[in-house]
């Protein structure tokens, strides 16, 4: 007894300061959001539009991940450090597709993967690039989003075309609040074009609506 009283002592009295460990004096890693577009209300008519469901989004190889990607000179992929997404991009990017396509007359209702409601048509979309490109190591980045979508009828599988978008902007500053601004403005317009393309495609289509 005297022996394990010997060594238990020394493990109690070491006990406290292992309570430092809990505790890292790294800052906070910051998360970003990319804010949705102004999108007023398409006050056309709806009355027997299609509904659609924006499906979650398929991100290439290095960005299926809430990391925020940027390319280094060489082609090098590489992620900022202490900074993310709030969620996987996959996720912001649906959002922001269901944020535009709501509001579009061309659809009588708008769903998102979630939903268990059988709609009209699906759009599905690919994530292609969505990073941040330097040419140097100093100078501000390129913010380059390329996406590329389907639209399918449900009813039969049928394809009703396909489509692809790119879109780019140069931050202002070398800095992370400039960088974000600069996706939130370019991820914007892609969707926005996302939206033109789909709903051409939906005039257009060689097959008609089902009832």
């Amino acid at each position: 007894m005297r022996r394990l009283r010997g060594l238990l002592i020394p493990l109690l009295l070491a006990l406290p300061g292992c309570s430092g460990l809990l505790h890292s004096t790294a800052p906070p890693v910051q998360l970003y959001v990319l804010q949705p577009p102004q999108v007023p209300p398409d006050s056309g008519p709806r009355s027997g539009a299609p509904s659609l469901r924006i499906g979650r989004p398929l991100a290439a190889a290095g960005l299926n991940t809430d990391r925020i990607a940027l390319l280094r000179p060489g082609n090098r992929l590489d992620y900022y450090a202490g900074s993310r997404w709030s969620a996987p991009l996959a996720d912001l990017v649906s959002d922001l597709q269901v944020t535009v396509f709501r509001v579009d007359a061309a659809w009588s209702a708008v769903a998102d993967a979630r939903s268990t409601f059988n709609a009209d048509y699906l759009l599905q979309t690919s994530i292609d690039r969505f990073t941040a490109e330097y040419a140097t190591e100093a100078g501000p980045p390129l913010i380059h989003v390329e996406l590329h979508g389907l639209l399918i009828r449900r009813s039969d599988g049928a394809l009703m075309g396909s489509f692809a978008v790119s879109e780019q902007g140069v931050a202002k500053q070398n800095r992370m609040a400039s960088v974000i601004a600069t996706f939130s403005a370019v991820a914007d317009q892609a969707i926005s074009a996302v939206q033109t393309q789909a709903d051409q495609l939906l005039k257009s289509a060689k097959f008609p609506a089902p009832p």
